[in-house]
């Protein structure tokens, strides 16, 4: 969700000070208020680098009159107020929260859901993301912090599966093949076009579309169940002995086998063969024992092998689409690696020597 970033400090002793200085509505100012001895106080601000979001993060910490800290929050800055059609629909975000907190995943509170104003209030869960918590864990720590993501999946995928005591939105649709394939154009479009500067048209185009579909139609037909869409290092908060999970806002049906690719194919941590196999046994083993439908053997490995080259290619386009059209280029450093990664996904399988050669004309160093 958010990384730390540069601390400002706001003080202010009435509430239309406060309201002022970082324009709040008015229900966040109450609830901060009331998390206040008194009406003295500051209320301390420091800016959060999201990733790649139109969303924008501040940690508010509340201060008493005595200087003492009374709480620490994160509040959620929407890039648009929440406007939808029918106005009982609540935000994505605070409903798929509400219903992974009914299932016992552990995710940030929602104290405050001015979302149509444009704001939420969330619990504060730290800064330690688990791709940070990594750089200095031992193989141990780290062998352990990678079972407690996969068993969190497994959970996960288990329970919020089902329905909860409020309708989940994230129940209610899926990935299609459809969908798959437009995150390929997306890749096409701004990764091999744009960033590479490769002419893909004619039937050249097409065959390449044709190993799109065909790739997409594959993935749909794997058993689906509850899914982040975007469970890795970076959505994964380390907090004592658990991890929280983050950015959920996207879930839907989808394979089995997505989330695990995310989180086994990060694009910002690398994990060995030997440690992939292992936590697919452990997923796979903890997968039955919770009635997931899971293929066996070779039908898994082959549907995490073609998840993995979609999910792949789309995170790349995603990467180019930032660099290229938006001015931010902090995420290329992560394409060798996220290429590296389709590349062992498209050795995988002789069928799709076919897919890897036509690629290999087009997306620098396949």
């Amino acid at each position: 969700m958010c990384r730390e970033g540069r601390e400002n400090v706001t003080s202010g002793t009435s509430k239309a000070a406060r309201v002022r200085a970082l324009g709040l509505p008015a229900r966040v100012v109450d609830f901060l208020a009331r998390e206040r001895s008194s009406g003295e106080g500051s209320i301390r601000t420091s800016s959060l680098e999201g990733d790649a979001s139109d969303r924008q993060y501040v940690r508010l910490i509340v201060e008493g009159h005595d200087g003492g800290q009374r709480g620490s929050y994160v509040l959620m800055r929407l890039a648009t107020p929440w406007a939808p059609k029918d106005p009982r629909e609540e935000f994505p975000f605070v409903n798929i929260a509400r219903h992974l907190r009914e299932k016992g995943i552990p995710v940030p509170r929602v104290f405050v859901d001015a979302s149509e104003e444009g704001f939420v209030l969330l619990e504060d869960v730290g800064t330690v993301t688990l791709e940070r918590h990594l750089e200095r864990a031992s193989p141990r720590e780290r062998g352990r912090c990678y079972e407690r993501a996969v068993r969190t999946l497994v959970r996960m995928q288990a329970e919020a599966s089902r329905e909860s005591s409020r309708p989940c939105r994230a129940l209610t649709y899926a990935f299609d093949a459809e969908t798959f394939f437009r995150e390929l154009c997306f890749f096409r479009e701004h990764a091999l076009e744009g960033l590479w500067g490769r002419s893909v048209s004619g039937a050249t185009r097409t065959e390449l579309d044709e190993h799109f579909r065909r790739l997409c139609e594959e993935i749909v037909r794997i058993p689906q169940v509850f899914t982040h869409r975007d469970y890795h290092s970076r959505n994964l908060m380390v907090q004592a002995d658990r991890l929280v999970v983050l950015d959920f806002q996207d879930a839907r049906w989808g394979p089995i086998t997505y989330d695990l690719v995310s989180l086994l194919r990060d694009s910002y941590v690398s994990l060995s063969a030997e440690e992939q196999d292992g936590l697919t046994r452990l997923y796979r083993d903890l997968a039955r024992r919770a009635g997931i439908a899971c293929p066996d053997g070779e039908a898994f490995r082959r549907a995490f092998d073609r998840t993995a080259l979609q999910r792949n290619l789309k995170a790349i386009g995603t990467f180019a689409y930032q660099a290229v059209v938006k001015g931010v280029d902090r995420y290329l450093r992560y394409i060798p690696d996220t290429v590296n990664s389709a590349r062992s996904a498209l050795e995988s399988d002789a069928e799709l020597a076919p897919f890897k050669r036509i690629l290999e004309a087009f997306v620098e160093g396949l």
